[in-house]
């Protein structure tokens, strides 16, 4: 059949849309003469609506359920594709009446809905997100993706963005080598403390007098930012605290030389942006490297605290297990990661 309309889904986590990527790039360059359509949520708008081989956005947010369903059905898809399924994306699916249906099959209702769906038990965690992403592409044609297979992870930054953080690096006279630490997540992964992160940037100050620090943040978590900085109490550390463009972040991260950050949206961020970084993960399978971990940027330093402790807590989102060693070997990675970047070697 010709296929002209292609509708994608993902509608979850700034991650997860990051590691969606090499999906919609995928589809794009097996059906160049389609219309790739992509549905997110609004704050995942910024880093699709410039990825050029995108053709229409549609952020879910902005429609009742009813209206999106309508519009979805205006579309007269042939292909529907569920990178994330729940209920309702399941309802989108049917609603679309596209001749050709794939989501992961995995709840009974998902075999109601896609007729070409993939078996995925994604919480065996057998592979990374993204993988499990491309083995959904690779339904609508399994040799024709071979053929055209290209891991595409790069995300686009315009210039306000650039301007806006080279404003911020003016302002505070910052010149020289920075790290960009993004010490605050939402909850989906384990972390370290804002004290130990406070203690790391302590520490590592101590060692490094002339290196910058730039804690990121989102604005709701500017008082925590600014506690942060007070209990490192050391000079050459700013705040980022972003209230504007989610990319503004991408910014900043591409402007400095290495990263730290635990398994949150910036961090695949960096990957996308093929950074220098250095990643705090938990060992639970549902939470690993091997699931979560960045995609297509082999530069990454991974510290998991609980690698060695089969009685870790999972009800307690930080680690039990992180300890001064822990912190020495993340300070002794950054270093590396420097010194790297500083001899030029990419």
């Amino acid at each position: 059949m010709e296929i002209k309309r292609i509708i994608v889904s993902r509608t979850d986590k700034i991650g997860d849309l990051i590691l969606s990527i090499p999906s919609f790039f995928m589809v794009k360059k097996m059906y160049p003469q389609a219309e790739l359509v992509v549905l997110v949520r609004k704050y995942n708008y910024e880093i699709v609506k410039n990825l050029p081989y995108v053709d229409r956005i549609i952020k879910i947010d902005d429609y009742s359920q009813n209206e999106l369903i309508d519009k979805i059905a205006y579309f007269k898809a042939d292909v529907f594709i569920a990178l994330y399924n729940d209920s309702f994306v399941a309802k989108l699916a049917r609603a679309s009446k596209a001749k050709i249906k794939i989501g992961p099959l995995s709840k009974l209702s998902s075999f109601f809905t896609y007729n070409k769906g993939v078996w995925q038990k994604r919480s065996k965690s057998e592979k990374n997100e993204g993988k499990y992403n491309l083995d959904l592409i690779k339904q609508l044609d399994p040799n024709l993706f071979q053929k055209e297979y290209e891991l595409e992870t790069k995300i686009y930054i315009e210039d306000k963005h650039r301007q806006a953080v080279e404003m911020f690096f003016k302002t505070n006279n910052i010149k020289g080598q920075s790290i960009v630490i993004n010490p605050f997540i939402g909850g989906s992964a384990k972390n370290i403390k804002d004290e130990e992160y406070a203690r790391l940037i302590k520490n590592f100050k101590k060692r490094n007098r002339d290196v910058n620090v730039i804690i990121t943040c989102h604005i709701s978590d500017e008082e925590r930012g600014l506690k942060l900085i007070k209990e490192a109490n050391s000079m050459g550390v700013y705040l980022y605290a972003n209230g504007g463009d989610l990319l503004n972040i991408a910014a900043i991260i591409d402007r400095c030389d290495v990263y730290l950050g635990a398994s949150t949206g910036p961090t695949h961020m960096a990957g996308a942006l093929k950074k220098r970084i250095v990643a705090i993960y938990p060992n639970k399978k549902t939470q690993s490297i091997t699931r979560w971990g960045v995609l297509g940027d082999d530069k990454v330093y991974y510290l998991v605290p609980d690698k060695d402790n089969p009685k870790e807590d999972y009800k307690n989102p930080y680690f039990d297990t992180y300890d001064r060693d822990m912190e020495l070997d993340l300070i002794l990675a950054l270093e590396r990661a420097l010194k790297l970047e500083e001899g030029g070697k990419n």
